[in-house]
C-alpha cells in the first residue's frame, strides 16, 4: 500500500507525485518500505527493489562505473546500480537523485564467528584485487591521519568539563600515538587500491549463495592498510578486544607485523569520533560510559600491542 503523506523530518519525502514519476519511468509500485532515513525497499510488478537518495548525481554514476570496471576483473559478489526500465541511470526528485539497484535477501555477516570474519575478510581482498591501480575515477585518498588530528582537537577544545588528570592522560595519549602513526612508514609496502571505506558487518550482505559486499558511499583510493585497520577495530568488538582469534586469520599476518598498523589499533579514534553527538545528547551517563569502555580498551590491548611490538623489533 502506498499512502499519500509527507514523512516526518528526517525521513524521505515521497507522495503520489514521486510515485506517478516513478511509473513513468517504468517502475510502478504497489508497496514501499522504509529501510532507511534515504533508503526504500520497492514491490513492483516487475520486481523488487532498494532505491536509494543521493545528493549528487556523480555520485551514484562514479559508484556504477567503479563496479562495472571490477566485474571485467572477475570481482562480481557485489550489488551495483541498475538502470530503470527507460534506460536512465537516475531518478531526479525534488533536488535529489535516486539510484536503482535489484532487492536480495540476506543478513549481514556474524563477526562473532571465524568463518564469518574469514568470509569478509576474503571479500574484501578480492575487492582490492579487483581494483588496483584502477582509479579512473580519481578518487581522493583517505588522509586519515589528518581526520583524526581534527577529531583530537576537538576533544581538546570540548572535554574542559572533566577531570584534569583524565582528560590530560587521553590527550596525551591520542597525541603520542597520533605522532607515531605518522612516523612510523610500514615496513612492507602495502597494495594500492580501492578501499571500500565502511567495513561494518551490514555491508557484507550473506545469503544462501554467497555473500556481497553493498553500499561504496566512502570508497577512496590508497593503502589498503586503511581497510584492513577499519576491519580489525570492527572485529575487536567481537572478540573482547583480544588480537589472538584475529592473529589465527591469515589474512591479517603480514598486518599484525607493522608497528603503525600496532600503533593505529591503540588510538583511541572511537572515543573522539563519538564525542560530538556525545555532547549534543547532553548525556552524562553516556559519556562516562564511553570514557569507561575507552579505559578498558586500552587495559586490554596495551598489553597485547607491547607483545606484538616487541617480537618485530
Amino acid at each position: 500500500m502506498i499512502n499519500n503523506r509527507k514523512i516526518e523530518k528526517g525521513e524521505i519525502v515521497y507522495d503520489r507525485l514521486f510515485f506517478y514519476l516513478l511509473k513513468k519511468k517504468g517502475i510502478e509500485v504497489k508497496k514501499v518500505n522504509r529501510i532507511r532515513p534515504h533508503v526504500l525497499k520497492l514491490e513492483s510488478k516487475t520486481g523488487r527493489y532498494v532505491m536509494k537518495r543521493y545528493k549528487e548525481k556523480e555520485k551514484i554514476i562514479h559508484t556504477y562505473t567503479l563496479l562495472q570496471e571490477a566485474s571485467k576483473k572477475s570481482f562480481t559478489k557485489s550489488i551495483n546500480f541498475i538502470p530503470y526500465p527507460d534506460g536512465t541511470l537516475t531518478f531526479s526528485y525534488e533536488g535529489a537523485y535516486w539510484a536503482l539497484m535489484n532487492y536480495r535477501e540476506g543478513r549481514a555477516l556474524n563477526y562473532y564467528k571465524r568463518s564469518e570474519r574469514k568470509e569478509a575478510l576474503s571479500l574484501l581482498s578480492s575487492f582490492h584485487n579487483s581494483t588496483k591501480a584502477n582509479n579512473t575515477s580519481n578518487l581522493a585518498p583517505l588522509l586519515l591521519e589528518e581526520r583524526w588530528e581534527k577529531r583530537l582537537s576537538y576533544f581538546e577544545q570540548n572535554s574542559v568539563f572533566l577531570h584534569q588528570r583524565e582528560r590530560e592522560d587521553i590527550l596525551y595519549e591520542g597525541a603520542f600515538l597520533l605522532d607515531k602513526v605518522r612516523e612510523t612508514s610500514l615496513i612492507h609496502p602495502s597494495l594500492q587500491a580501492i578501499n571500500h571505506g565502511d567495513v561494518a558487518s551490514h555491508n557484507f550482505l550473506k545469503s544462501a549463495d554467497m555473500v556481497r559486499l553493498i553500499d561504496f558511499d566512502l570508497v577512496h583510493y590508497d593503502s589498503v592498510f586503511y581497510d584492513y585497520l577499519q576491519l580489525t577495530r570492527r572485529f575487536l568488538c567481537y572478540t573482547n578486544a583480544s588480537l589472538i582469534p584475529l592473529f589465527l586469520h591469515n589474512e591479517l599476518h603480514s598486518w599484525f607485523r607493522e608497528p603503525r598498523f600496532l600503533y593505529a589499533l591503540l588510538y583511541q579514534d572511537d572515543l573522539f569520533k563519538a564525542w560530538p553527538k556525545l555532547l549534543q545528547e547532553s548525556n552524562r551517563n553516556k559519556i562516562e560510559k564511553a570514557l569507561i569502555l575507552n579505559q578498558l580498551r586500552k587495559r586490554m590491548l596495551m598489553p597485547q600491542i607491547q607483545f606484538f611490538l616487541s617480537g618485530i623489533r
